[in-house]
């Protein structure tokens, strides 16, 4: 009798757990922030903030267009963490690998910064970071950058950003491998403008 009941508990745990759909989580390529970089010979402070999306591109089901007007996001393809955060690393990542002379740092470790040394912060506000009908991962927004002097901020950079990459098959992979490329795209055009900022002085 104990056989049968272990048994037919088997059976109705195996049916559950057949019912329960696989949850997929991605993240981008960005690398890893290494804090020892804090303390090298730097030209310039560059703080990244979290950068911020609209709507329901903050949240973690991966944003797909289905038609002009309407975006699904995914129940069982999500982010690792909030897109907020994975953007926020590769976008350090990046920015720090090519601007060698200066301190890239998010903003949650601001106080780390050198208050001698010129400072820039990096604001990024997305209004698109989803696939499109084309078969396309997309990131569009604006970045601004200010100068940070005591207490004031001024604008010494701001510009719309639009970056399509075509997805080279189909599946949320790919759209993730999509999506991180047109994001080092984006930072690649505000390292190099950062870069002139810097030797403007």
């Amino acid at each position: 009798m104990r056989i049968l009941l272990v048994s037919v508990l088997f059976l109705l745990l195996g049916g559950c757990s057949s019912q329960v759909d696989t949850i997929s989580y991605y993240q981008l390529d960005g690398g890893e922030f290494a804090p020892s970089k804090l303390g090298k010979q730097a030209r310039a402070n560059i703080i990244v903030s979290n950068p911020k999306l609209t709507g329901h591109l903050a949240n973690r089901g991966i944003a797909v267009e289905v038609a002009p007007l309407q975006i699904q996001s995914a129940n069982g393809h999500l982010w690792s963490s909030s897109p907020s955060e994975l953007l926020l690393q590769a976008s350090v990542v990046n920015l720090d690998n090519q601007l060698s002379q200066s301190r890239v740092i998010p903003l949650q470790l601001e106080s780390a910064i050198n208050a001698t040394l010129p400072t820039f912060r990096v604001d990024y506000y997305l209004t698109k970071f989803q696939a499109n009908q084309n078969g396309e991962g997309v990131i569009a927004g604006i970045v601004t950058v200010y100068k940070l002097e005591h207490t004031s901020a001024t604008i010494v950079y701001s510009q719309g950003f639009n970056q399509a990459v075509s997805l080279n098959d189909d599946g949320y992979g790919p759209l993730v491998s999509a999506l991180n490329s047109a994001w080092n795209n984006v930072n690649n055009a505000v390292a190099t403008e950062l870069k002139a900022l810097i030797d403007k002085g």
